[in-house]
């Protein structure tokens, strides 16, 4: 099973479980802060994967906020360290065809972090 993190869209949470034949989609409304409760809610709710199959993270990174962005990069980074597992950063047009992506995920050394791409500039502090 695989995993797909989009946080792209303003205050939605866009996950996918996937495998080579099937695909399940959720979206759930709300801020970032919530991505990992969201995965929790969708793997429970999902009998036929757990985490313990993960095998691999995709993150769609270049868009979306820069909290956002950092955040899922954050999570997926953990995963695949604390799994050992591979990771893909893709753009959000390539969402749709995540399963094509499988074997480009696999390739993607286990455990190896990936960075971030942002869409714009941080949005902290005070202007000047």
């Amino acid at each position: 099973m695989f995993l797909l993190i989009d946080m792209s869209e303003l205050d939605q949470i866009h996950l996918a479980l996937f495998d080579s034949e099937k695909r399940f989609d959720k979206t759930f409304e709300g801020r970032n802060r919530e991505l990992l409760a969201s995965i929790d809610t969708l793997t429970k709710n999902h009998g036929a994967w757990s985490m313990e199959q993960l095998e691999g993270v995709m993150v769609v990174v270049g868009a979306g906020s820069f909290t956002s962005t950092r955040i899922a990069c954050v999570v997926a980074n953990t995963f695949a360290y604390a799994k050992q597992i591979s990771l893909l950063a893709i753009s959000v047009d390539q969402v749709d065809q995540v399963q094509d992506l499988i074997p480009e995920l696999l390739k993607q050394p286990k455990g190896q972090y990936i960075s971030a791409t942002y869409s714009a500039e941080p949005n902290i502090g005070k202007k000047k």
